[in-house]
């Protein structure tokens, strides 16, 4: 098996830079050769994921933090240019070592913090194919740009509080927790509600006051909420969690709802499921995007999951 590990050296404020060499030492213990590629730009991860692709890589181990691993998946895919989506090698499995500001993907796959015991997983771990999303959206300048996505796309409350976090440096050395609850208690106060009208696959339309839509893969986003309790992200269809309408008093009354994932039994947070989401702004402040963590641009947007497209060592 070729194996290479595309590595954001800058990752958990450069930690992960002085860590590789062990943790390459452990992998290559259990692996064999580990073909190392350090990122130096945004977006390098998702040019260097095609590389390997294109080079016959067998597993790809993407080494770093939610966004990482989100241009990592970008880089299993051709450039969305068009309406259809082209796998680049579908043989190819993809891992991750996780060490960044969220580390939310792991934790839908139970995996915890421990390097050491991620590295395990991918030695010993079972290989399952998983659901990716696809997001067709409009640019910071208006344009329309396409991109895709592993864990949780969401508008709304979450586009400020993860433009926030991304601008962050004091919170998050403290901790990633700390840094988007900071963030989001920042956001909260002071917000102006955008309106949005919103399909799911055929069910009728909703047009409310947007707080937070997550249109979810996996299950946690902004350090350890837990969005969507029942998501899995290989059952074919999104889990949508929309908590709509909701004045501020309502979401700081029980601000830790939402981590302990009680959140949705809220009487203004509405659950559904499905393949296809269409959200339109209706007139208002704009809606801006959450993407695994990065924040692209905004509404409107289309939501599509491509069921099993990717195999996932865990």
């Amino acid at each position: 098996m070729r194996v290479r590990a595309i590595i954001n050296p800058n990752s958990c404020h450069g930690r992960t830079r002085t860590a590789w060499p062990k943790l390459a030492r452990a992998l290559e213990a259990e692996l064999g050769v580990v073909e190392a590629v350090f990122t130096d730009a945004p977006l390098s991860a998702t040019l260097r994921t095609r590389e390997a692709l294109q080079e016959g890589v067998d597993l790809v181990i993407a080494v770093g933090g939610d966004g990482t691993v989100n241009e990592v998946v970008n880089g299993f895919f051709a450039p969305p240019t068009s309406a259809e989506d082209h796998p680049l090698r579908p043989e190819t499995e993809l891992a991750i070592l996780m060490s960044g500001t969220g580390g939310d993907f792991r934790k839908t796959f139970e995996l915890g913090a421990d390097l050491p015991a991620q590295v395990q997983r991918i030695a010993h771990g079972n290989v399952r194919a998983i659901d990716i999303g696809r997001i067709d959206y409009t640019d910071h300048e208006g344009r329309p740009a396409a991109r895709y996505f592993n864990n949780i796309a969401s508008f709304g409350l979450s586009g400020l509080v993860s433009d926030r976090v991304n601008r962050a440096r004091l919170t998050k050395r403290v901790s990633g927790r700390f840094a988007f609850f900071w963030a989001s208690l920042q956001s909260v106060l002071g917000y102006e509600m955008p309106r949005a009208r919103i399909v799911v696959d055929d069910q009728p339309p909703l047009e409310i006051g947007v707080n937070t839509v997550a249109v979810c893969n996996g299950r946690y986003f902004g350090g350890g909420m837990h969005m969507a309790p029942m998501a899995r992200p290989d059952d074919g269809l999104f889990d949508l969690v929309v908590m709509h309408d909701m004045t501020t008093r309502d979401l700081l009354r029980d601000p830790n709802a939402i981590y302990r994932g009680t959140h949705i039994e809220h009487p203004k947070v509405l659950t559904l499921r499905g393949r296809r989401v269409v959200a339109t702004p209706l007139p208002g402040p704009h809606a801006l995007l959450d993407v695994d963590g990065e924040t692209p641009g905004r509404l409107p947007a289309t939501f599509t999951l491509l069921p099993a497209v990717l195999k996932f060592r865990c």
